[in-house]
């Protein structure tokens, strides 16, 4: 079924007023539906009705890409070379952060006579192998993004990955035709959880910082958004979220369809067209 929906005041612009939003559940990460019907935009209570949101900047593994599943998979085919017994507990410390910081955490869980640098280039060249067979993108990331680009709607990447990594696996999968500027892990002075990535989107964006919208998986990348002073939805990936609900400024999705619901995006995520439109 396609997912259409009308509402949420964007970019100072309303959309035509039928409308349904979802509030997030903090406990689960799901939604429960609120529905009006037929009823003005100006009478439904939403998180994003009265915010002047200019612009809208990504994170990239596990939210527009579905990477940190095969980064886990490489991180345990790894360990695994060297009989060791590593987990999801293990991998989830190292999500949403750049190469230096992740390091640090690799060196506290590999046993000391492994080298973390050669563990981590090691494991790196198993992620790369596992790329040559397909990159996933999330389910509705190209609807999503095309969505944003037909209302002339400021887009941007902030990642912990490598700029040049990310430019070339986002053109790889169609996506970086509709995104304006990356910001990788590695072009700014500090890494995620600290808001340097975030704050050098807006800026190559030319968006102040409380207009913009933040899209992120990870925990880490959340406290990095907010930081920057950004408005944040988080749509979990391997781990779950660790914060409350606090809206306007804070708010949990379980994926990108129910994002699209809560600010009034209209886009269809289930049509095998939507996705191959966007690519071309």
């Amino acid at each position: 079924m396609a997912i259409l929906v009308y509402g949420i005041f964007f970019c100072g612009k309303s959309m035509p007023y039928w409308s349904a939003y979802f509030q997030a559940n903090h406990c689960t990460g799901k939604s429960r539906i609120h529905r009006e019907i037929f009823m003005p935009l100006s009478l439904v209570k939403s998180a994003f009705e009265t915010s002047q949101i200019k612009a809208v900047i990504f994170d990239m593994d596990g939210l527009l890409l579905d990477t940190e599943t095969l980064s886990f998979e490489s991180f345990i085919a790894t360990a695994a070379r060297y009989g060791l017994d590593v987990g999801i507990d293990d991998y989830r410390d190292m999500i949403g952060l750049n190469a230096a910081t992740g390091i640090d955490i690799l060196r506290t869980i590999l046993p000391p006579h492994l080298d973390a640098v050669a563990f981590k280039n090691e494991w790196l060249d198993v992620y790369r192998q596992f790329l040559l067979n397909d990159v996933p993108v999330k389910a509705g990331a190209h609807a999503f993004l095309a969505g944003l680009h037909q209302m002339d709607m400021p887009r941007a990447v902030a990642t912990s990955s490598s700029g040049q990594k990310a430019r070339a696996i986002l053109q790889e999968t169609g996506l970086m035709p509709y995104i304006q500027h990356v910001t990788g892990g590695d072009e700014v002075p500090a890494g995620k959880p600290a808001p340097d990535v975030y704050l050098d989107a807006a800026r190559k964006l030319g968006i102040d910082t409380g207009d913009c919208l933040a899209l992120e998986d990870s925990n880490n990348g959340t406290i990095a958004a907010l930081a920057a002073g950004m408005k944040v939805i988080q749509v979990p990936d391997l781990a779950p979220s660790n914060r409350f609900p606090d809206p306007p400024d804070f708010q949990i999705c379980a994926s990108l369809a129910e994002v699209a619901i809560l600010i009034g995006l209209e886009i269809d995520v289930s049509s095998p067209a939507a996705s191959e439109k966007s690519r071309s």
